[in-house]
C-alpha cells in the first residue's frame, strides 16, 4: 500500500463539510484503497470488503447509500465499465507507480451511468504523492561526475540510500573540495567512502600522520655516526692537548 499524504485545505472544503460523517469517512478510506490512477471497483460488496474489513456494523447497502453521497457532492464520479461498476476520485493528481490502470477511464468507458456528474474536480484540496517513488526516479537517473566511473558511483548511491542520505549536487561539490585538499580525485575520495563506510569525506580523515620518528632522527645521530664531541676528544689527547674542564666534568659525572 503506498504512502499517501493530505493538503492542510482538505479541513476548510465545502464539499467535505456538507458530508455525512460516515460518508467523510468512506471518502478517506477510499483513498488508501484505490489504485495509483484514483480508481476502483464500485461494488458496494467490494467497497465494504476492502474499506471496512472488520468494521461489521458497516453493511453492503450502508457502503451503497454512502458511495452516491459522495457521488452527489462531486467528491467521485462512478461508471460502468464492461458490466461492472468503476469510480474514479475527483481532482486526482498522484504520482502513478504503475504504468496502466487495471480499470478503464471514464473515456474509455462511454457513457456514464450512475450520476449525472461529469466535473472531475472539485474544491477539496487532494493531494496523494508517493515520496519513495520520487526519490528512487531522482537518484537511479542521475548520471555519475566527471572522471567517476559507473562501479564507483553505484556503490556510493547504494551506500546513501542505506543511510538515507541524498545524493545533491551539494553533497558532491563538497567532497570534491575535501578530495581537492587532500590531493585525491573525486573518484578515489567517494571509493574511500565506500570502503569505510562513511556517509561524507574528509580531507583531514585520510591525512598521513606526523611520524614523532622522523623528529629524533633529525636530532640524534644514528648509530652509524660517531658523536662529534669523541672525535674532538680523541684529537686532543692525541695531541696532548689538555682536555677543557667543562668536558672533564662532564666525563666524571658520566663515571658515578
Amino acid at each position: 500500500m503506498p504512502t499517501r499524504y493530505l493538503k492542510a485545505g482538505i479541513r476548510d472544503s465545502e464539499s467535505i463539510d456538507n458530508l455525512s460523517p460516515q460518508a467523510e469517512n468512506l471518502f478517506y478510506r477510499l483513498l488508501v484503497t484505490v489504485d495509483d490512477f484514483g480508481r476502483f471497483d464500485a461494488r458496494p460488496a467490494m467497497i465494504k470488503a476492502n474499506c471496512f474489513p472488520i468494521k461489521d456494523a458497516m453493511t453492503i447497502n450502508k457502503c451503497k447509500d454512502l458511495l452516491e453521497e459522495l457521488a452527489n457532492k462531486d467528491l467521485v464520479v462512478v461508471y460502468e465499465a464492461f458490466g461492472k461498476n468503476v469510480l474514479q476520485m475527483s481532482k486526482w493528481d498522484n504520482i502513478p507507480r504503475a504504468k496502466e490502470s487495471k480499470y478503464p477511464s471514464l473515456a474509455d468507458a462511454g457513457i456514464q451511468v450512475h450520476t449525472d456528474v461529469y466535473k472531475l474536480h472539485t474544491d477539496v484540496p487532494l493531494t496523494v504523492t508517493v515520496t519513495e517513488t520520487e526519490t528512487k526516479t531522482k537518484t537511479e537517473t542521475k548520471t555519475p561526475p566527471d572522471g567517476v566511473s559507473q562501479l564507483v558511483w553505484d556503490s556510493f548511491v547504494k551506500q546513501r540510500k542505506t543511510k538515507r542520505a541524498q545524493v545533491t549536487e551539494l553533497v558532491i561539490q563538497g567532497i570534491q573540495e575535501e578530495a581537492d585538499l587532500a590531493g585525491w580525485s573525486l573518484e578515489k575520495a567517494l571509493n574511500e567512502v565506500v570502503v569505510r563506510n562513511w556517509q561524507s569525506f574528509k580531507a583531514d580523515w585520510v591525512a598521513k600522520p606526523e611520524n614523532k620518528a622522523d623528529q629524533v632522527f633529525t636530532t640524534v645521530p644514528s648509530k652509524f655516526e660517531r658523536d662529534p664531541a669523541l672525535i674532538d676528544v680523541e684529537n686532543r689527547l692525541k695531541q696532548g692537548v689538555p682536555m677543557p674542564p667543562e668536558i672533564r666534568a662532564a666525563m666524571e659525572r658520566l663515571r658515578k
